[in-house]
């Protein structure tokens, strides 16, 4: 099986501090993302036109599937996704070959 990325671009709700959003983003990723199955790693990144980015490198696509339905359903993911404009966010998968 292939490793498969995870791409998220999205913006920040208006008001939402980069502070706040960063340690609410590395809860998700200590306190979720990490213990789910297949997560490799997560690197995250800001541009400056303030548009953000979460690449999350996963075993296989049933592992980043799996984990994308279980995030919709935590509360673990919940403060970070409420601070997301729902407007803005594009996810893409992709196998690396």
């Amino acid at each position: 099986m292939s490793n498969v990325l995870e791409i998220v671009t999205y913006k920040l709700k208006p008001g939402t501090k980069a502070g706040v959003f960063i340690r609410a983003a590395e809860t998700m990723e200590r306190d979720f993302a990490q213990k789910q199955n297949g997560f490799v790693k997560r690197l995250s990144g800001k541009s400056e036109v303030d548009d953000w980015v979460d690449v999350i490198t996963w075993k296989d696509m049933d592992s980043a599937l799996q984990a994308s339905a279980a995030a919709m359903k935590s509360p673990i993911c919940a403060p970070m996704f409420g601070m997301l404009d729902e407007t803005s966010i594009r996810m893409h998968h992709f196998t690396l070959l």
